[in-house]
């Protein structure tokens, strides 16, 4: 998956100005950053829902470049097992979803006294 990632922002080409086209713009920034803060607490309370972040949309594993919010689960389910009241929207205020599923999240020991804030690891397998 690492590979997928480093491939996809390594194939960008540079503008005639030189510069590399950033997959971020501060207006689609901006809207992301808001439908996250309003619904993130809504998007919690959904089964399996671990959590949810503004990043980039995923296809068969590999990044479109498109800007949505991620929202990660612990284990993706067939929409036939899940209720109307499970599913999760296809998009927020003009934001597309994307799901991903990440596996179990559980918090790491502390390594040390000095460490104040606890590590966590996920159970995604490596593809």
């Amino acid at each position: 998956m690492h590979q997928v990632w480093e491939q996809f922002f390594s194939q960008r080409q540079p503008t005639e100005e030189g510069s590399v086209p950033s997959v971020f713009d501060r207006a689609v920034d901006q809207r992301l950053s808001a439908a996250r803060v309003k619904h993130e607490a809504a998007l919690l309370s959904y089964p399996n829902v671990v959590g949810v972040a503004e990043g980039i949309r995923t296809r068969r594993g590999k990044p479109t470049g498109d800007r949505c919010l991620v929202v990660y689960v612990s284990r993706k389910l067939p929409k036939s097992k899940l209720g109307a009241s499970e599913l999760l929207p296809r998009e927020i205020d003009g934001v597309p979803v994307d799901v991903v599923e990440v596996g179990k999240v559980e918090p790491l020991p502390l390594k040390s006294d000095s460490q104040s804030m606890p590590q966590t690891r996920t159970g995604r397998r490596k593809l």
